[in-house]
């Protein structure tokens, strides 16, 4: 992508990217809430994965009518609400002393917040470009996401060390209120329908060609995705690894100088050649932590996560959008994150269960193969529909 095309020279954009780090800076904060849990709360495996999946069950409750509702206000008030309610729970998690209601109601109230910002953030940016960009977009803007993924939880690691977990808090309070006075300034209007269209609904998206078997994919990934994301922690904590960050550091920072330099292969014509070998490398990091055992291991882990979830998000879900009006992008964009959402609430339930039964080796062991079984599905998404080659041929023919 030249400098011309590059949409970070866009004000709107570059000002999305900015209100973006502040709100997931508070967001990424808690990823360090299994540690809070279990070493202030004592929550067991399978408390920590409920709680943690209390947040996926909500947003995905929430992600159809925010989609919708996006596309019908505008995504600017979404953006705001998103905000306020993450700053809320924050602050109240400050008097959560063990593990009950609160604790489950809070992590549910910033399954709507995530809902409310992540759908309407990441559509103004597909709004933004034009769709032969969309991929590129998605993976740049993704950066002011993953920066946090690693800052964020050193940070309050260092910050409930020093000053325990209110603290911690607090501060992911003070963020969440700046991206609410930012979003104030972004562009956020409504589409009308194309050409007077009637509107589609969920399952009529779902139907059309290769976008059942995208929200599929991207499931597939939320599941391996959601088991690093949580059982690393206790993984790293039972090997004496008291740094449990270090594997997020590694996984953001891969991830980022990915799409710095390959941002623009997430538009690639032939997308099968950059997600399925992504999807590859995302797997055998995850598979990387049954057998973990030093902090190295532990690091390369995140790194080779970092290196395939950093173009395979993108790519899928600019895929998926292009092959859906403007007016339902808000809609498509509830598809895509709900099914990576409910490929997490999975991993942090069912295989939170197992881990009752099981070693967290054979939960990263099953998770990894997962996150594979979602190359075969991208590739049937990718397939052109029937009936597609003849009138291609057809087509030449005529010329």
């Amino acid at each position: 992508m030249t400098a011309a095309e590059s949409p970070l020279l866009r004000p709107a954009f570059a000002l999305a990217m900015l209100a973006n780090v502040c709100w997931f800076m508070a967001f990424a904060t808690f990823f360090l809430l299994p540690k809070f849990l279990i070493t202030e709360l004592d929550a067991s495996e399978a408390q920590v994965g409920w709680v943690m999946a209390s947040f996926g069950i909500f947003s995905i409750a929430a992600l159809p009518f925010v989609g919708g509702l996006t596309d019908r206000f505008g995504r600017r008030p979404f953006l705001f609400i998103g905000a306020l309610v993450m700053a809320a729970s924050a602050v109240l998690y400050t008097t959560v002393e063990t593990i009950g209601v609160a604790a489950y109601g809070l992590r549910m109230l910033q399954g709507l917040a995530f809902a409310c910002w992540f759908v309407s953030s990441s559509t103004i940016v597909v709004d933004l470009v034009p769709s032969s960009r969309r991929g590129a977009a998605l993976g740049l803007f993704g950066i002011s996401t993953l920066s946090t993924h690693g800052l964020a939880p050193s940070l309050a690691e260092w910050l409930a060390i020093q000053h325990g977990f209110d603290v911690v808090f607090l501060t992911a309070t003070g963020f969440a209120l700046l991206a609410a006075m930012l979003a104030l300034w972004l562009p956020g209007g409504r589409h009308r329908r194309q050409g007077g269209a009637p509107s589609r609904s969920n399952r009529a998206l779902l139907s059309r060609p290769g976008v059942g078997l995208i929200v599929l994919a991207s499931f597939l990934c939320g599941c391996g995705f959601g088991t690093a994301l949580v059982f690393s922690q206790p993984m790293a904590l039972q090997r004496g690894l008291p740094m449990v960050a270090a594997f997020l550091v590694a996984y953001a920072l891969t991830s980022i100088v990915v799409r710095i330099f390959f941002a623009r292969l997430t538009d690639h014509p032939s997308r099968r050649l950059v997600v399925i070998p992504s999807v590859f490398f995302m797997g055998a990091g995850i598979l990387w932590l049954a057998f973990l055992d030093t902090m190295p291991e532990f690091v390369l882990a995140g790194m080779l996560m970092g290196l395939g979830h950093s173009l395979t998000y993108p790519t899928m879900n600019a895929l998926l959008i292009n092959r859906l009006r403007q007016s339902e992008h808000g809609r498509g964009m509830s598809l895509f994150v709900g099914g990576f959402n409910a490929g997490m609430i999975v991993a942090q339930t069912l295989l939170g269960w197992l881990t009752q039964y099981f070693s967290l080796a054979a939960v990263f062991i099953i998770a990894a193969l997962l996150v594979w079984g979602a190359a075969p599905s991208f590739y049937g998404a990718t397939m052109a529909p029937a009936g597609a080659v003849s009138r291609r041929l057809r087509a030449r023919r005529a010329r």
